[in-house]
C-alpha cells in the first residue's frame, strides 16, 4: 500500500512537471488525469481555480524592454550610403554581434546587439567604440524571441 502511495505520488508529480514544461491549461491536465485504469480526481477550491484562470487569460508577453548600441544616426543626403557602410564596417570588425540598419522618417539608424539589463550594453558599447566613438546605448522595446539562443545550425 505504502508503495503504491509512493508511485501515485511520483506520478501526479511528473504528470505535473511535463504539464508546466507544456503550458497547457489546468482543464487539460485534469482531463488527462480521469482517464485510463488509473484515474485520479482533482478537486480544486474555488478561489484557486479562479486565480489560476486569471493567470492563464492573461495576454502572454511578446515584448520586453531591452537596450541595443546606437551606432549611426543620421539623416543627411547620403545618410543611406553612410549607414550602409557604417554596417558593413561593424561586420567586420565584430561579426559575432548582430547588427540591423532601419529607417524612421527623416533619419537612417544602424544598432547592435540586444541586451537586458544597461550594464552588459554599456560593457559592448565600450568594445565597440573602439571603431564607433560615437556609440550609445539605448533603451528600445524588443521582442522576446531577439533573446532566445538559436542552434548553431539555424546561424550559418
Amino acid at each position: 500500500m505504502k508503495k503504491l502511495m509512493k508511485v501515485a505520488a511520483v506520478a501526479v508529480v511528473m504528470i505535473f512537471a511535463v504539464q508546466s514544461l507544456s503550458a497547457q491549461s489546468v482543464s487539460a491536465m485534469k482531463s488527462r488525469l480521469s482517464v485510463g485504469a488509473n484515474k485520479v480526481a482533482v478537486i480544486e477550491q474555488s478561489d484557486v481555480a479562479s486565480s489560476v484562470r486569471s493567470v492563464e487569460a492573461r495576454p502572454k508577453r511578446t515584448k520586453v524592454t531591452g537596450y541595443t548600441i546606437l551606432i549611426l544616426s543620421d539623416n543627411s543626403h547620403t545618410a543611406r550610403e553612410n549607414a550602409n557602410e557604417a554596417k558593413k564596417t561593424f561586420e567586420e570588425n565584430f561579426p559575432d554581434t548582430e547588427v540591423k540598419m532601419y529607417y524612421e522618417s527623416p533619419s537612417f539608424y544602424v544598432s547592435a546587439g540586444h541586451y537586458l539589463t544597461k550594464e552588459e550594453a554599456i560593457i559592448e558599447m565600450m568594445r565597440f567604440r573602439s571603431v564607433f566613438p560615437k556609440a550609445i546605448a539605448q533603451s528600445r522595446e524588443m521582442d522576446i524571441t531577439d533573446f532566445i539562443n538559436k542552434p548553431e545550425e539555424e546561424q550559418k
